[in-house]
């Protein structure tokens, strides 16, 4: 009964594996194992052999206990084939050909890596950092050929693979990564849906990069592209932190730094301004006549986002560029001349319920990662990370 919790603790599955002897060493708990006899196929012939040829102990590294480390030495038999006359090593489930840990050891390495630093995780089980990279590395984690109906594509800072961006495809509909491309270039976008199947694709959500909508178009039949909602609001937000820039400059430096400290302020939503907020508001648009028009442009371009929809977000739409066209701030112009260029696709973000959501919260868990990790400039090795996080949640649920 001991030694069935022994074998148990050790996360070793073999019926066939028994124990030995255990003994305290100076610096870990050492465990002898050894094997029952059993009728073995050999895997040249794949005949059936119960003729032992000889015997080795083979050091094993074990689990980490909270204070001290497991040696295991198990005693493994070499068996011969009677009829093609080879030799071989009866093969076991608790540890790996040419591994010198058990592979419950290694399990519990690598999901530690989907959560932590690669020497957090070998320091935590007890294996060196080179070991447990070489485990990883040698990971191979299948991504879907078959891409789904709707899909988003956004960058993300990995500096990885001598690249400064790399490129995050998902699926939005089932929240799930799909794929990490090694840069953000057209072709590389474009050689990536040349490689899948893309027949079932009809929606495409993304920021409002100009290479990405180049690379769907080339390669896609005429997909629905959706332009993010944060990213063509964040233009006027843009145009209006432009213009308190530029009023800024030339102002006494009290009046500018009570500007810079109202940045966020001026940034707020109109509607979810208190009337403390208010009156913060007014006193810094009295500051100069631009910085009002441009905070009421603001808040237009908010009243038309807040209030539209898919049936009155086109005429609503018109009304807004007009203002936009008849203002005197260059900025603005700018605003006007993006959202004609991209009228369609802001148009479709009000007709359906898809955004980069997302993803953009998948770049953030990239940023814990990275993080963790103090940077990883390998792409395979980033990409797996990635990937494997996401299948460990998966698995914890």
């Amino acid at each position: 009964m001991q030694n069935h919790f022994i074998i148990e603790m050790l996360g070793i599955k073999d019926n066939n594996v028994k124990v030995w002897d255990i003994s305290q060493g100076s610096d870990a708990l050492i465990v002898e194992l050894y094997t029952e006899k059993r009728q073995q196929k050999c895997p040249f012939c794949r005949c059936k052999t119960k003729r032992v040829h000889s015997y080795r102990i083979q050091p094993i590294q074990g689990p980490v206990l909270p204070n001290q480390q497991v040696k295991l030495f198990l005693r493994k038999r070499r068996y011969l084939c009677k009829d093609c006359g080879k030799t071989f090593f009866e093969r076991l489930q608790m540890v790996d050909r040419y591994q010198r840990c058990t592979t419950s050891l290694q399990a519990e390495a690598l999901m530690y890596t989907s959560s932590s630093s690669f020497k957090t995780a070998a320091r935590w089980t007890g294996l060196t950092d080179t070991r447990l990279l070489r485990l990883f590395d040698r990971r191979n984690i299948k991504t879907n050929r078959v891409l789904p109906r709707a899909i988003a594509i956004d960058e993300f800072k990995g500096d990885a693979g001598g690249e400064r961006f790399q490129t995050v495809i998902v699926d939005v509909e089932n929240k799930h990564i799909i794929d990490i491309l090694e840069d953000r270039k057209v072709d590389t976008i474009k050689k990536y849906l040349r490689s899948r199947d893309t027949g079932q694709v009809e929606i495409v959500v993304m920021d409002m990069s100009k290479w990405f909508k180049k690379a769907v178009c080339d390669v896609l039949d005429h997909p629905l592209i959706i332009a993010d909602r944060f990213h063509f609001m964040r233009q006027v937000y843009w145009a209006l932190d432009e213009v308190r820039r530029q009023v800024q400059a030339d102002v006494d430096k009290p009046i500018r730094l009570q500007m810079k400290r109202g940045k966020k302020l001026l940034w707020k939503s109109h509607f979810n301004l208190d009337e403390d907020q208010e009156e913060k508001v007014e006193k810094l648009l009295k500051i100069d006549t631009r910085l009002r028009e441009a905070y009421q442009l603001k808040v237009m371009m908010e009243k038309w986002f807040k209030e539209s929809d898919h049936q009155t977000a086109s005429k609503n739409l018109d009304h807004c560029l007009a203002s936009l066209k008849r203002s005197g701030i260059e900025a603005f112009h700018r605003v006007r001349k993006t959202f004609l260029n991209w009228r369609q696709e802001i148009l479709q973000a009000f007709v359906y319920p898809y955004n980069n959501g997302y993803i953009e919260g998948v770049n953030n868990t990239i940023k814990v990662i990275k993080r963790n990790s103090y940077g990883i400039k390998g792409f395979e090795r980033l990409k797996k990370k990635i990937l494997w996080q996401q299948e460990m949640k998966k698995v914890m649920g």
